[in-house]
């Protein structure tokens, strides 16, 4: 990353950097001038033990971890730092292979060995940004041991602190949009914000006195410490949420199976799936609808005469809407819980990113809707075939 413009008046500006031992409680700081202060800094008792210790470059906004026997760098940026480099969505089988190619090459395919050798070099060189998501934290909690460790580090190495904002949260910035709010751009869905990628508020300012940027440094230097502690953490959570979203995904059962032996719910089916849509958006809707001023007889005129067509002209819904007709409509379909976190990542990774790897069910469902939904990313569901996509975005 490109040094940032520190003037003097900055508390950083003559610091080269800024070390901690997690073991000692000992921090080191180097001036520009190459004179070295140590302090002993008081750490919290209930911190993980994977990070071991951490060195900021505040002219990068850098940091370097030590963590279960790893180097690991993440950028932290400035409040201003938006994403401004071509994106690529990973599903968590593409991480997996690409922690695979980092360890052991040979364990997968020449043609795999060139993408993600080509997507290394690319995410050194700072010519792409692959992000993280909760999909791939949810995914990766439920794994144990040393094959933990190497994805997680391979995941945290190559991501560097960008998050794919929480999908819940998006899709409410979309539904805000549809009456009159600002539209999202690339920029709000893919982020170094800490814990964009959970769907929490953000908390207080950890330092208001020390100003804003100075304040939401800590905040991106706290957080960054903990996506590490949390992907590294080697104990295996198994469940995951795995039951709500298997109650997910039997919900939409009835209404798949009903569908082909009633020959009105046939000649309806649009509108059946249209409601059917509306109510998985729960309270969000609504609460759109309010904030915006519109009264509960314009939100029913709204729903009857412009909503199928408003979804339409949005990115993220429409893709969810037309692959949700399309599976309900499809009465072989098996849903099953692993589909949640497919059909919401995919969704709006392929309506706002550049290039997206995925599972095949939900790939080829949202190639299926591309003409029906706003322009958005390739979409792939094996590595060796994005390739030419990869080299395209990097030329």
């Amino acid at each position: 990353m490109s040094d940032f413009e520190l003037t003097r008046a900055h508390p950083l500006s003559r610091l080269l950097s800024i070390a901690i031992d997690y073991q000692t409680g000992t921090a080191t700081f180097v001036r520009d001038d190459l004179m070295v202060a140590t302090a002993t800094v008081a750490l919290p008792t209930n911190r993980g033990a994977a990070v071991t210790s951490s060195t900021f470059f505040p002219k990068q906004s850098r940091i370097v971890f030590k963590a279960s026997g790893r180097t690991l760098t993440m950028n932290l940026g400035t409040l201003s730092t938006k994403c401004d480099a071509p994106t690529v969505y990973l599903d968590q089988r593409d991480w997996i292979h690409f922690a695979r190619w980092e360890k052991e090459p040979n364990r997968v395919t020449p043609a795999q060995r060139q993408f993600f050798g080509t997507l290394a070099t690319a995410v050194e060189s700072e010519q792409v940004i692959v992000p993280i998501s909760a999909a791939h934290l949810v995914e990766t909690s439920k794994r144990g041991g040393a094959s933990r460790l190497d994805l997680a580090a391979t995941m945290l190495r190559y991501s560097r602190g960008w998050q794919v904002r929480s999908v819940l949260a998006l899709r409410r910035a979309e539904l805000r949009a549809l009456f009159g709010g600002e539209p999202l751009v690339v920029s709000d869905v893919v982020t170094l914000a800490p814990q964009a990628a959970l769907d929490m508020e953000r908390p207080a300012p950890f330092a208001p006195e020390l100003g804003s940027e100075m304040s939401g440094l800590i905040e991106r230097q706290v957080w960054a410490a903990v996506l590490v502690e949390l992907l590294l953490d080697p104990v295996p959570t198994p469940n995951g949420g795995q039951d709500l979203a298997h109650q997910w995904s039997q919900s939409f059962l009835p209404l798949a199976t009903a569908i082909p032996g009633n020959a009105k719910a046939r000649a309806r089916i649009r509108d059946l799936t249209r409601v059917r849509f509306i109510s998985d958006l729960g309270h969000d809707l609504p609460a759109a609808a309010k904030e915006a001023g519109l009264t509960p007889g314009d939100f029913s005129r709204w729903l009857t005469e412009s909503a199928e067509r408003d979804i339409a002209a949005t990115p993220g819904l429409s893709r969810l809407r037309e692959t949700l007709h399309l599976r309900i409509a499809n009465a072989t379909e098996k849903w099953e819980a692993n589909d949640l976190n497919d059909w919401f990542y995919l969704s709006y990774s392929g309506a706002y990113l550049d290039l997206v790897l995925g599972e095949r069910k939900t790939i080829n469902y949202l190639r299926r809707v591309d003409p029906l939904v706003p322009s958005g990313a390739k979409l792939h569901y094996r590595a060796e075939d994005a390739l030419a996509d990869l080299q395209h975005l990097l030329a």
